[in-house]
């Protein structure tokens, strides 16, 4: 097994599942100057592990696993000063990715199951159905305000179909400067499933990556800390970063294949905003989850 490649492999089966990355940028060959970071650069702790690979055409793949988040992130990089500077290139996505199936065995019902570990990152998530594509005028809160212990999985129980047209996720965000908090939420409508798992996306909600690398001898600094050593970028490794991670950032609207077995990504209909006094009632989830 090629151990250099794995942290790469896992971090992108872990960005299909989110839909984190997508963007559209040009690409150039690397400058002479630039030419000597190219390479594949490895770094971290006992229980993480941080890849970076730069590629000659000025792209980027960066990858961290085995931590509390474990992220990807594709983008440019180019000369500055006496290093290179690298920047995420992220379009707007969904904070709460949705994948739903079809499951016969639930007839005419429908079962929500919450990724508590990513929602727990959320602000105050809160849920709501609908059996049109009318809003609901109020959205209850998904977990209770002071809990701090998270499982997997957090169902509902399963709920008539004809009740279930739409549903809505949102979390409380900042309002504009001198404003009172808002509910931000994303709506869905099923389209035929009837079994949707749901979570967070943590690194939707964080600004892009801007850092600047700076290469002493064969050993590359991230923001002033120590990365790792310069390697030679295999063919194998080069390829699984073009493939699972630059060449989806580079081809957002390409639409890529659902595996046998894969759930389907629901796209949202529309993202709004919603008052503080939206959110009533009690919890869905009270206690510790499954």
């Amino acid at each position: 097994m090629n151990h250099t490649l794995r942290p790469l492999r896992s971090a992108c089966t872990l960005a299909a599942a989110l839909l984190a990355l997508a963007a559209s940028f040009a690409t150039h060959a690397a400058t002479p100057a630039e030419a000597r970071y190219v390479g594949d650069y490895r770094g971290g702790s006992v229980d993480t592990v941080t890849q970076l690979a730069l590629l000659g055409d000025n792209t980027f793949c960066f990858a961290v696993t085995g931590g509390a988040l474990d992220m990807l992130m594709a983008g440019r990089w180019k000369s500055e000063g006496t290093g290179v500077r690298l920047q995420q290139v992220r379009p707007e996505q969904t904070l709460f990715p949705a994948f739903a199936r079809k499951v016969a065995a639930l007839g005419d019902r429908v079962e929500f199951d919450f990724h508590g570990r990513s929602l727990s990152n959320a602000r105050a998530p809160v849920f709501a159905v609908s059996a049109d594509d009318q809003p609901p005028a109020t959205l209850r809160p998904l977990f209770v305000a002071d809990n701090s212990t998270w499982s997997e999985s957090y169902q509902l129980p399963a709920l008539p179909a004809q009740a279930v047209r739409t549903f809505y996720l949102g979390e409380v965000v900042d309002g504009a400067p001198g404003k009172a908090p808002v509910v931000k939420v994303v709506q869905y409508r099923l389209d035929g499933a009837n079994s949707v798992r749901v979570g967070f996306d943590q690194l939707q909600a964080m600004p892009p990556m801007v850092q600047r690398a700076e290469l002493q001898g064969d050993m590359l600094f991230l923001s002033g800390s120590r990365l790792g050593q310069r390697r030679a970028l295999s063919r194998e490794v080069e390829q699984a970063v073009r493939t699972g991670c630059v060449e989806p950032a580079l081809n957002p609207n390409v639409p890529r294949p659902v595996k046998k077995g894969q759930d389907k990504p629901l796209e949202p209909l529309r993202t709004f905003t919603l008052g503080l006094e939206a959110i009533q009632g009690k919890p869905f989830f009270e206690a510790k989850g499954n």
